[in-house]
């Protein structure tokens, strides 16, 4: 049998700890409170520029004027029927917007009968758009519709 060689010697040095595991806790805190105050500050801005007289400024639960503000808001920001049935890029976005739209005419005309026939718009609307039917002179009639009701409601 042949004698084993004796072990190494141990290092004179301990080993580093691994870095680079977790982020530093030194950065947490500034971006947790950089992301607070950006929201505050979306809030506040858009409080400011909503105004007291506002409808979309309202509170409660029970606002029906501020479902249908909302409503408006969004819809404004939808374009035309035939751009998003031309392969926009920003179609689903679009889409969605319309959708909630609709979903806020809805709760305005469920607290609120004056919101009937905009509920009624957004909600031809939105079956439009659930059936793809976004092509030809009834689509744009009915996004022209709901373009006028919620011009009525500015005034």
């Amino acid at each position: 049998m042949t004698a084993s060689a004796p072990p190494p010697p141990p290092p004179s040095t301990p080993p580093a700890p691994v870095t680079g595991g977790r982020a530093s806790s030194r950065w947490v805190a500034p971006v947790v409170a950089a992301v607070v105050a950006a929201g505050a500050g979306m809030g506040v801005g858009w409080l400011l520029w909503a105004g007291p007289d506002s409808a979309a400024s309202g509170t409660g639960v029970d606002n029906a004027a501020a479902d249908a503000a909302g409503a408006c808001q969004a819809w404004q920001r939808v374009p035309a029927f035939s751009a998003l049935a031309n392969g926009d890029k920003n179609a689903s976005a679009h889409f969605d917007r319309a959708v909630g739209a609709a979903s806020l005419a809805h709760a305005a005309a469920e607290l609120d009968d004056r919101y009937k026939s905009l509920n009624e718009a957004f909600q031809d609307v939105h079956m439009r758009l659930r059936t793809f039917k976004v092509e030809g002179a009834e689509a744009e009639a009915a996004h022209e519709k709901v373009t006028a009701l919620c011009a009525d409601l500015d005034d």
